[in-house]
């Protein structure tokens, strides 16, 4: 009997989704493809909350399920993994209870505090597993040399980047995600397992990279979408989206003032992080309207 009961709901189950995917319009259909997706986001410190908007958006219209690459700098990589590892609400609760208190707790970004907030999640999913998390870091000996160059005007990258999924313990998961985070100044620099001493990935003018693109483009050429996700309501340095004319690029650009270094960087308050949160939502609800897509989340998660 209660055999029969479990058939007959889960039929039931099923008619209710394929009705419901009837009754969406073409438009929101393609969110349930197959076709996949990258996501890079930007470096940014506690301006990096408006990115956890942005994701729960994107799990809300089915298009975060499909991003199988993602390229992070500095909190870029840590949202990264954070989004890899748990669900957008989850996000949304570490960030707005556990990184204000921790994160400026001794230092105006606070590195104990923040491995804190890393030992909350569960990183060791990610080794082996999908989607491909890419962090970006800067190797400390190239630093000298890299100024010099700068002021010649001839810098090159030097930027190290650190496919999350591939190392063999959870604890260099950790590392790299702290010396991707490591703020030049504010805290001090990450020895990796190569023995080398790790700062800032977004510190560009060193040869960082805060804007990771490249690193997606050229290790899976299958993905032609990207979205781009920046902290600043004005980047210093946007994606040149000519060089990359072989690609569909969306860029998600905060609509408020994000602030600078004292007021917004290293600004970890609830308060701030709420409106952060709460802006990457409307921006990115409000762009995917626009295209005439409609929210699957009852649908995803039901």
């Amino acid at each position: 009997m209660m055999l029969k009961v479990r058939l007959l709901r889960s039929l039931r189950a099923n008619l209710v989704r394929i009705l419901f995917l009837l009754s969406l319009p073409v438009s929101a259909l393609s969110t349930a493809g197959a076709e996949p997706l990258g996501l890079v986001l930007a470096g940014g410190g506690g301006k990096g909350a408006y990115q956890v908007g942005v994701w729960k958006a994107l799990s809300e219209y089915g298009i975060a399920q499909r991003v199988t690459v993602i390229s992070g700098t500095s909190v870029g990589a840590l949202n990264g993994v954070l989004f890899s590892c748990v669900s957008p609400a989850e996000a949304e609760r570490i960030w707005l209870e556990e990184v204000p208190g921790r994160l400026t707790r001794d230092a105006l970004i606070s590195q104990g505090g923040l491995q804190e907030v890393i030992d909350m999640v569960p990183v060791r999913d990610i080794l082996g597993s999908w989607p491909r998390v890419c962090a970006t870091t800067v190797r400390k000996r190239w630093i000298v040399g890299t100024l010099i160059n700068y002021m010649l005007s001839s810098v090159g990258s030097e930027a190290t980047r650190i496919w999350l999924n591939d190392e063999s313990e959870p604890q260099w998961v950790v590392q790299g995600l702290l010396a991707s985070s490591a703020f030049p100044g504010i805290c001090p620099a990450v020895r990796l397992k190569d023995g080398e001493e790790y700062v800032d990935g977004g510190w560009e003018a060193v040869g960082g990279d805060n804007v990771p693109i490249d690193p997606l483009v050229e290790k899976h050429q299958d993905i032609r979408n990207i979205f781009v996700v920046y902290c600043d309501e004005q980047p210093a340095r946007r994606v040149k989206v000519k060089d990359y004319d072989w690609l569909k690029v969306t860029e998600l650009i905060p609509s408020i003032d994000t602030a600078g270094l004292f007021d917004g960087t290293t600004n970890f308050t609830r308060n701030r992080i709420r409106l952060l949160i709460d802006t990457g939502y409307e921006d990115t609800v409000a762009l995917l309207k626009n295209r005439g897509l409609y929210p699957v989340s009852s649908y995803w998660f039901e």
